[in-house]
């Protein structure tokens, strides 16, 4: 009798643990949401952003008056965009099922405290509000990762080309850039564009000139839409040959400001050096886009109003001319064979 008193206690206690076990489980999987966040934080209220590649020099965003800066540039505009949608990304990350859970499972996928493909961490007032490591990729456009003090490492949809590590990952390759109608004068070697009464026009024309307006536009657009490459720092070296330009030009612009450009060719590169009065900065622009710019003459840009009036006058006298010689001949020809044939049916 006590044996099976043992026994029944026994299976008791068993069922009793085995039950304990079971709610918990269901318990812990109704509290997992895999469409939860994986980070918490505003985007909007995000001021710093630092981004440490393993054994690499970590590079940092700061946010000034409304604005993300590079402080290794010297507060270099970063692309606003790049960054915003860096932030809209990391802020809109899933956790979705677990890919792992232990300690030797970080270090194998890279997200672990010691060893890591991208640690991003974002600030505000210096107050750190969100950190991420981003490791392996196991398919592509995504990632493993793991947020600190957690165990869980999850897949999701990113790539760590996203958050790179350079400065010129982030510079803002459209800072010397203007608005087209913002810029009221062009002054190139041998001829000068500006903007008459909302046209463009070249400045001097002689009696019987005018300016040839396609031209005008694509010479205007090549200024007003230039892009840098790289930002090569505030300090003139002799390699960049700053002495011995390749082509200068100023801009006067609709705010009263004039700007010139200097762009000069270094020795064995594939790139100008330019240096803009208005910037403390030495940048390379690439070959392709200044060479469009210099290969503009005024001859390009003029033609003379005498020839237009010779081509109207030929479109008026071709006009004029009901048919050629050779197809009133043909029309006569036929007209003749068509009263002969009439006059074959009359009886």
């Amino acid at each position: 009798m006590k044996k099976w008193i043992t026994i029944l206690s026994a299976l008791l206690i068993l069922q009793i643990v085995l039950a304990v076990s079971l709610n918990l489980a269901r318990e812990d999987y109704r509290a997992f949401d895999p469409q939860e966040k994986l980070l918490s934080f505003d985007a909007g209220t995000v001021d710093g952003i630092q981004i440490d590649g393993e054994g690499e020099e970590g590079l940092v965003l700061k946010k000034r008056d409304g604005l993300w800066q590079l402080p290794a540039l010297s507060g270099f505009p970063a692309d606003q965009g790049s960054v915003d949608r860096l932030l809209e990304k990391l802020a809109g990350l899933e956790k979705g099922w677990p890919v792992a859970t232990t300690a030797g499972a970080a270090r194998r996928f890279k997200v672990a405290e010691a060893a890591f493909e991208r640690r991003l961490t974002l600030s505000q007032g210096g107050e750190t509000r969100a950190t991420l490591y981003v490791g392996t990729s196991p398919g592509f456009r995504k990632v493993h990762v793991r947020v600190p003090d957690q165990d869980d490492i999850h897949a999701v949809e990113f790539s760590a080309f996203e958050a790179g590590v350079k400065p010129g990952d982030w510079t803002d390759k459209a800072a010397l850039a203007h608005k087209a109608a913002d810029i009221l004068r062009a002054e190139l070697p041998g001829f000068t564009l500006q903007r008459q009464d909302g046209r463009l026009t070249v400045d001097g024309l002689r009696e019987g000139e005018e300016t040839v307006e396609d031209e005008a536009k694509r010479l205007l657009d090549g200024l007003s839409g230039l892009r840098i490459r790289a930002v090569l720092g505030t300090e003139a070296k002799p390699e960049y040959r700053q002495g011995e330009p390749a082509l200068r030009y100023t801009l006067g612009l609709g705010s009263g400001e004039a700007q010139t450009y200097v762009f000069s060719k270094p020795e064995g590169g594939d790139h100008y050096v330019l240096k803009a009065s208005h910037r403390d900065e030495f940048f390379s622009v690439d070959a392709w886009s200044v060479d469009r710019i210099e290969e503009v003459t005024r001859e390009k840009l003029v033609r003379s109003t005498a020839e237009d009036e010779a081509s109207a006058q030929n479109v008026e006298e071709q006009a004029g001319e009901a048919y050629p010689p050779a197809q009133e001949a043909r029309l006569a020809n036929s007209a003749e064979a068509g009263e002969a044939e009439q006059a074959r049916d009359v009886p």
